[in-house]
């Protein structure tokens, strides 16, 4: 274990000989008193070697334990504004290798961090003994040996009613992202843990409600998903703000160079980083839009001043009327308020159970704009309404079609596909179209019926080739003009490209759709 060429093949070979525990052990003892001579095993690549090291003894315990690594360039993101928050006392919680503490450790600099670790002001939890054990070895690597009587790093489940956060603390966290299969005698009984049964929500809320400040990346499922309404009722108590971010074209949780279930391009998880700030006089929390960027963006993305501008300066407060969180671009507030105030019913008013009814058939899944099609799709994943009056009918095709639906679906959702209850709750105005209005969205609802077979698209899925629509752009913004007129202000089509954009950082719209 004392070889400079240490491998990753001899450090498996380890691992069956001694078991991945011991294994750390030794490698940590070694790295503290600088023995261990390798170019492989130093502190900023441990957290990716334990990964590698959980995939090769129990890959499925790894999934089970619901980490997700948290890449260093949004560790010190996180840190950043963790240092802007009151607080006296540093915790992480599921601290994991900790890539957070160490971040935020580096950013205040070595002399103000080996006084808050000798003062005993750093805490760590996690429930994983050994990446537990790692985290304050690292720390003690890099700040000295005798800091380790000083951190108080504790292996705990964070959840118990026994766990305690101290007083007058800042958290920072990476919580566990993964469905409560069984309830523990020992957890409180919150209507956050009853409802949502998600580890991270209730990671969260014990978080908030029992520490001055905090910083929280976790999936963002928790600003709309109905399951987590008791919990956005709890951050109603608080304030701060929410950045959301998509997981196309780029992905938060990418670009590692190890990984078990998170380290693809394709990730699924869209992650949000919740800021609690805790300022006096305020109530709720401000968001940024569903964050999309280039993998080539990335390093101009991820900075606190470029994020914190995305930021619309609303606070958003849950009431039983306004259940959701929306994720608005600070510019288009207005568009979105007048088109909530002009209309006087949802889409699911317009439509009936009576499969006799014209239909119109939805793909799911939208990545860059929403369809509907008269023609019933060949694809698995599709949603079939039918429309109560044949006369709303033009009207409510060309909604599908525009950019309305679209941009609706990501203010409260953006996520794989579009819920049946995102495309109900869309709010709808037919009853505010002129004459000349409605000639004119049943002039252009005629041209697409009868152009719906020249623009069919196809992309293999699961082995099968799923079909779709991809209208020209011209047709949207052609809608466009036509619902923006019944605002009865100057609102230009082109606001809506910066919805469609492939990129924060550009109002240009794709063609692409899945």
């Amino acid at each position: 274990m004392q070889r400079k060429n240490y491998t990753i093949i001899e450090y498996k070979d380890d691992i069956d000989k001694l078991g991945l525990e011991q294994t750390w052990h030794k490698i940590l003892k070694k790295s503290l008193k600088n023995e261990f001579d390798s170019d492989l095993f130093i502190v900023d690549n441990f957290g990716e070697l334990y990964e590698v090291g959980l995939e090769y003894v129990n890959k499925i315990n790894k999934k089970e334990m619901g980490k997700y690594y948290t890449p260093r360039d949004v560790s010190r993101i996180m840190s950043k504004w963790l240092l802007k928050l009151e607080g006296e006392n540093i915790c992480d919680v599921g601290c994991g290798t900790g890539n957070l503490i160490l971040n935020y450790l580096e950013i205040i600099g070595k002399d103000e961090a080996q006084k808050l670790i000798e003062d005993g002001k750093i805490y760590l939890f996690d429930k994983d003994n050994i990446a537990l054990e790692i985290c304050k070895y690292s720390i003690a690597i890099i700040y000295g040996e005798d800091m380790l009587k000083s951190i108080h790093a504790k292996k705990c489940d964070f959840l118990s009613n026994k766990i305690k956060l101290p007083k007058n603390c800042k958290v920072i966290s990476n919580p566990p992202y993964y469905k409560i299969k069984e309830i523990q005698k020992d957890w409180e009984s919150t209507k956050v843990l009853n409802n949502s049964k998600e580890l991270y929500s209730c990671f969260m809320e014990k978080i908030i409600k029992n520490s001055v400040a905090s910083v929280i990346i976790t999936p963002y499922s928790f600003i709309g998903c109905g399951k987590f309404y008791s919990l956005r009722q709890e951050l109603n108590n608080y304030n701060g703000f929410i950045v959301s971010f998509d997981n196309v074209p780029g992905n938060i949780f990418s670009g590692r160079k190890y990984g078990i279930f998170n380290s693809n391009k394709g990730n699924s998880v869209r992650a949000a980083i919740t800021v609690v700030e805790n300022k006096k006089n305020k109530k709720g929390f401000r968001l940024s839009p569903l964050i999309r960027f280039k993998t080539n963006e990335r390093e101009n993305l991820l900075d606190c001043d470029i994020l914190e501008k995305m930021i619309n300066p609303r606070y958003q407060y849950i009431t039983p009327k306004d259940r959701s969180y929306y994720k608005c671009h600070e510019d288009l507030l207005d568009v979105f308020d007048t088109w909530k105030a002009v209309s006087n019913k949802k889409l699911g008013d317009l439509i009936t159970s009576n499969n006799n009814k014209k239909s119109i058939c939805i793909p799911t899944t939208c990545r860059y704009f929403t369809v509907g099609a008269q023609k019933m799709l060949n694809r698995n994943g599709k949603r079939i309404i039918y429309i109560e009056d044949d006369e709303k009918y033009d009207y409510v095709y060309c909604l599908i079609n525009s950019s309305f639906a679209y941009w609706y679906w990501r203010l409260y959702d953006g996520g794989i596909n579009c819920p049946l209850t995102i495309l109900s709750s869309i709010p709808v105005f037919y009853d505010k179209l002129s004459e000349k209005d409605r000639r004119d969205i049943h002039r252009i609802a005629m041209r697409m019926y009868k152009d719906e077979s020249k623009y069919l698209v196809y992309k293999m899925n699961a082995g099968k080739l799923q079909e779709n629509i991809k209208f020209p752009i011209k047709y949207r913004k052609e809608i466009n003009k036509i619902f923006l007129r019944v605002f009865e202000s100057n609102y230009e089509e082109t606001i809506f490209n910066k919805v469609h954009s492939s990129s924060i950082f550009n109002d240009c719209e794709v063609e692409e759709n899945e």
